[in-house]
């Protein structure tokens, strides 16, 4: 039915993918990956709100390590992140 109201999902603040790199990559800590797993951050906006400027997101690539050690450090803004794969469970509590 066209025009039915789904319900209101409110709009991630970001996003974590995790990625092989076949091609070398390189990390925010200058760091090159290659043949390995590793994260990709995507921050849609800030904590004031404001979207980025130059492009649709700010994009912060990660280790294994250095993802976990993020991770370790935003605990408590983690339970509002919402992954790919997590979408779905995220979206049924609202």
């Amino acid at each position: 039915m066209m025009g039915v109201n789904m319900g209101y999902r409110p709009a991630p603040r970001q996003s974590i993918a995790k990625k092989y790199a076949w091609l070398p990559v390189k990390t925010n800590s200058n760091k090159w990956v290659w043949f390995e797993e590793y994260y990709k951050i995507e921050t849609y906006y800030d904590e004031n709100g404001k979207p980025p400027i130059k492009s649709l997101t700010w994009d912060i690539v990660l280790t294994k390590n250095e993802y976990l050690v993020w991770c370790i450090k935003n605990t408590v803004t983690e339970t509002k992140l919402v992954t790919r794969r997590s979408a779905e469970h995220y979206y049924k509590e609202f």
